[in-house]
């Protein structure tokens, strides 16, 4: 597949969940669990887990969220169910930097994930807006403030959530959407840096594999920036089939994934090699 080229791959239904580990993507789609190849090529299908309602994924550790407020994890194997944990509230999950934290909307709480059944203690965070984890750290935003919170100091980033859209830890900063650009935070010294500008924004979804950071919402293309190459955002003018509901990313190819739609976009966006 060219750069810049998209690829249509046919789902067995509209994806109700996907996620990422950098070499393979899992989605959830017609009641099946499915995982490919990032060139679509399947590797396993599997009952979608009953209550099903986010996957997460780094590698070798598979985690759904499910109803009732139950945090699962999958064997990345087969993909069937190898423990469960109740942890209750109102769950979600991120992944990033090699792990997987669970997040409570409902009470602030957050717990990273390891092996099947290994959870930390958690951490009390607030009224959170967004996560990005780090590995054993987790950059996060609130509902009510314009601040990042994770480093050895908060950041104020000049924009509230309304005025924010994805955010991802990559290539060693933290990147915020913004309109029109992208806010960057060294994650070492927490600093803010000066905006990149970007083709659109606030988008809600923001990726990154292998330092490759990736954005959009759908309605314009893609954007992506390598910071060891490029000193600005490029933006690759494609078809994505409307709003987007997903976005993952592997070395080579973004999945990109229109809402209410079977399939997934598959992008180029480096050679492969």
């Amino acid at each position: 597949m060219p750069p810049d080229q998209v690829s249509i791959l046919a789902l067995p239904g509209p994806v109700r969940a996907a996620a990422s580990d950098g070499t393979r993507v899992w989605c959830a789609a017609g009641g099946r669990l499915l995982a490919y190849e990032p060139n679509g090529a399947p590797l396993l299908e599997a009952p979608e887990p009953p209550g099903l309602l986010v996957l997460a994924a780094v590698p070798g550790v598979v985690v759904a969220i499910l109803e009732p407020g139950i945090v699962a994890w999958l064997n990345p194997g087969t993909g069937g169910v190898q423990l469960r944990h109740p942890l209750g509230g109102e769950l979600t999950a991120a992944a990033g930097a090699n792990a997987v934290w669970a997040l409570d909307r409902s009470s602030g709480r957050a717990w990273r994930l390891a092996d099947a059944g290994a959870l930390t203690e958690p951490i009390r965070l607030g009224n959170v807006d967004r996560i990005a984890p780090q590995g054993d750290r987790l950059w996060w935003t609130s509902r009510h403030d314009s601040l990042l919170r994770g480093g050895t100091q908060p950041v104020d980033l000049g924009a509230d959530a309304s005025g924010r859209g994805g955010m991802t830890v990559c290539a060693g900063s933290v990147w915020v959407s913004v309109h029109g650009a992208l806010l960057r935070v060294g994650a070492w010294a927490a600093e803010l840096g000066p905006p990149v500008a970007a083709p659109e924004g606030p988008v809600p979804h923001l990726a990154c594999a292998d330092g490759v950071l990736v954005g959009g919402s759908g309605h314009h293309g893609l954007f992506l920036l390598d910071p060891s190459i490029d000193a600005d955002v490029r933006h690759l003018d494609v078809d994505l089939g409307g709003e987007l509901d997903f976005l993952v990313v592997t070395r080579p190819i973004a999945w990109a994934i229109p809402a209410g739609r079977p399939q997934a976009r598959l992008v180029a966006i480096r050679p492969p090699g």
